[in-house]
């Protein structure tokens, strides 16, 4: 190999890490901005369909999402978690960023973390969690995925289920939660993805 092929070679590496880093960031805002129009709404039915509009770009833009991602086989372990990382990060800071230009959403933030404390709830929240996101995410054999997507979010968030990037979102508006709970419901998320893809053979 050449110099120059070589060199060649270690940009589009390059560019392909920049680009992974930019998705996976974009997927946690992109949640982030699903967290923000659900309080703005004031939760319930409207605010669990808009919410679906963050995944729906999610989606269409190809975005790095853990959640929508885990089960995939062409992505290594290591890769699944730093996209878990950079949907965190991503999440996090966009709400952390809501809590100051949005602070009247800041106490119906504070009520979705404070309903997680409960290890064994978190853990079957986000196990319930993962097979909506296996189900709003893996696309149809035929037809649009949209409306997969929104009965999917609707599904978890009518249901007050455990998604993982969510929470960083909301941890970030509400300014708290138990360090645990992120990771633990990320568990839950890839145990649901798995276990419903196992059961419908997909």
């Amino acid at each position: 190999m050449t110099a120059e092929e070589r060199t060649g070679r270690m940009e589009k590496s390059m560019k392909s890490i920049r680009t992974d880093i930019g998705k996976g960031l974009a997927a946690g805002i992109l949640i982030c901005m699903g967290c923000i129009v659900n309080l703005k709404a004031g939760g319930g039915i409207p605010g669990a369909v808009l919410f679906s509009a963050g995944l729906w770009f999610v989606v269409s833009f190809d975005a790095e999402l853990f959640t929508g991602r885990v089960t995939r086989a062409d992505y290594p372990v290591v890769q699944k978690l730093i996209m878990l990382l950079l949907n965190v990060a991503g999440a996090g800071a966009c709400g952390l960023l809501a809590s100051f230009f949005l602070p009247e959403i800041g106490d119906a933030a504070r009520g979705i973390a404070a309903a997680y404390a409960d290890p064994l709830k978190v853990l079957w929240q986000g196990v319930m969690c993962g097979i909506c996101m296996y189900l709003a995410t893996t696309p149809p054999k035929e037809g649009s995925r949209l409306p997969f997507v929104i009965y999917g979010v609707a599904l978890f968030i009518l249901s007050g289920y455990g998604h993982s990037i969510a929470l960083a979102g909301y941890a970030g508006i509400a300014r708290g939660i138990g360090w645990w709970v992120i990771p633990l419901a990320a568990v839950g998320n890839a145990a649901g993805s798995y276990g419903i893809k196992l059961l419908l053979r997909r």
